[in-house]
């Protein structure tokens, strides 16, 4: 899989441990839990179900282990 690239401005999120999103700018939020990049609806983020990524590595560790 192509890792993805994103706007300059585009924020990283984990959700519940093992989805990782992603804010981009101008488009919203991306669910890109098994690789495919979807529309997500944030009604589903609360406080402390997701936190912003502590790297891009971090987050591309969560992405490739939705590959599985």
């Amino acid at each position: 899989m192509e890792l993805p690239r994103f706007p300059e401005g585009t924020c990283l999120y984990i959700k519940e441990f093992d989805v990782p999103l992603a804010h981009v700018p101008g488009q919203g939020w991306v669910n890109w839990f098994g690789g495919s990049p979807r529309a997500y609806d944030p009604a589903g983020l609360k406080p402390g179900n997701h936190w912003p990524a502590a790297s891009w590595d971090a987050w591309v560790e969560v992405l490739q282990a939705s590959l599985k």
